[in-house]
């Protein structure tokens, strides 16, 4: 409970679900984002040839 004590309010709503800046800024600077890995790999045609990074719950490329 010590560490919960540290927290602010805007901290708590980015734990209960929201989305850090690093992740928005990280999503912001990708072509396209997708819900699912098999989904972001099916944009490419060369399986082999990808390049699908994860940013906080969203595959990016």
């Amino acid at each position: 409970m010590k560490n919960l004590r540290k927290l602010s309010r805007e901290n708590l709503k980015t734990v209960k679900g929201g989305i850090t800046e690093e992740c928005a800024r990280g999503q912001a600077s990708s072509t396209a984002c997708f819900s699912t890995l098999a989904a972001c790999e099916a944009t490419f045609s060369d399986p082999d040839f990808n390049f699908c990074i994860r940013y906080c719950n969203r595959y990016c490329y």
